[in-house]
């Protein structure tokens, strides 16, 4: 009996599991009480810096190597449910959003392109990274006056905190926390920095690549001036899924790489430079840098499997009770 009853908690609490999906969150984009309804979050090109953990080079891993990851943006727009921009008055003028992030994966596999044609290497090389637990693993959103400099890499993790949470490990039930990327090999290069603004780091080359990377934070923390309570808010035990699949590419064209990163203590670690990514960044090393476009989506579990997991529960508790009398 005691099995049946433990059974149909997990049950309940699977159902909850499977019917988290995206979600529309009621949201304070200053905190002041003004709220808007948000289907996600669209945050600005930027950076993300891979460094070896185990291995020597983060742009020539071997499979099973681990390697670190640091990201930082900040926010573009709040989008609707249907992916529209919502105009909110302040924003990345009097104020901003902004996220850093750290995290673990490890390589499954590295595979080099062959023509089939010539049968002779392409010098297309295929990396595939899925994460892992461990290591300096974070995300963190704060609220600012705006300051975030992308160039710089500073005021991304400044002003008040509004949320903070762990990167999940690889989940292979969804495919989420999965990496895949390509790049060139010594076929294609050129200046790391191709942003409209002008070359900052004349002195760097890179690869060209692009991929595509999908990972999901748990919630452990929710500053309720900025986010609506449940069932419309965000909560802690919630999933926020970063997607930065719609630009995980080498050169940077749409931002400036970023010289400085920010860690999970607050200290910062060396990005774009001679000593951090070698002369040809996705090549020399140790580490290796490519320019991110990412969007998070809130996924909350439904009221309904909310309820039915508080009456699995109720009913454990009260089966208990009668067993103790």
């Amino acid at each position: 009996m005691k099995k049946f009853k433990l059974a149909a908690v997990a049950g309940a609490l699977a159902l909850v599991a499977a019917s988290a999906q995206a979600s529309i969150i009621t949201i304070s984009p200053e905190g002041n009480g003004t709220t808007i309804s948000v289907g996600s979050l669209d945050w600005a090109a930027n950076s993300v810096l891979v460094t070896p953990v185990t291995g020597t080079n983060a742009a020539q891993p071997a499979v099973g190597d681990i390697l670190q990851s640091y990201a930082q943006a900040a926010l573009s727009g709040f989008l609707d449910a249907n992916g529209d921009n919502i105009g909110v008055n302040g924003l990345n003028s009097s104020f901003e959003w902004t996220f850093v992030a750290g995290f673990r994966e490890v390589v499954t596999s590295r595979s080099v392109g062959i023509d089939p044609v010539t049968l002779l290497p392409t010098g297309v090389d295929t990396l595939e990274l899925k994460t892992t637990a461990g290591g300096d693993n974070f995300f963190k959103v704060y609220a600012s006056a705006k300051n975030a400099n992308a160039l710089a890499g500073t005021g991304y993790a400044d002003g008040t905190l509004i949320m903070s949470g762990q990167i999940q490990p690889f989940n292979a039930s969804t495919n989420r926390g999965l990496t895949v990327f390509a790049t060139s090999g010594n076929a294609l290069i050129s200046d790391l920095d191709k942003s409209a603004n002008g070359n900052d780091y004349p002195g760097l080359k890179s690869v060209t690549g692009s991929g595509s990377a999908t990972v999901d934070a748990l919630v452990q923390y929710v500053n309720k001036d900025y986010f609506a309570d449940y069932p419309t808010g965000l909560n802690v035990g919630d999933l926020l899924s970063l997607f930065l699949d719609t630009q995980a590419n080498d050169p940077f064209t749409q931002a400036n790489p970023s010289a400085l990163f920010t860690k999970g203590d607050g200290s910062t670690v060396a990005g774009a430079s001679l000593p951090s990514l070698g002369n040809v960044n996705g090549v020399s090393g140790p580490n290796f840098m490519l320019q991110s476009d990412a969007t998070s989506n809130f996924n909350v579990p439904e009221p309904t499997s909310m309820a039915l997991a508080g009456l699995a529960m109720a009913g454990l508790g009260l089966s208990r009770r009668r067993t103790a009398k």
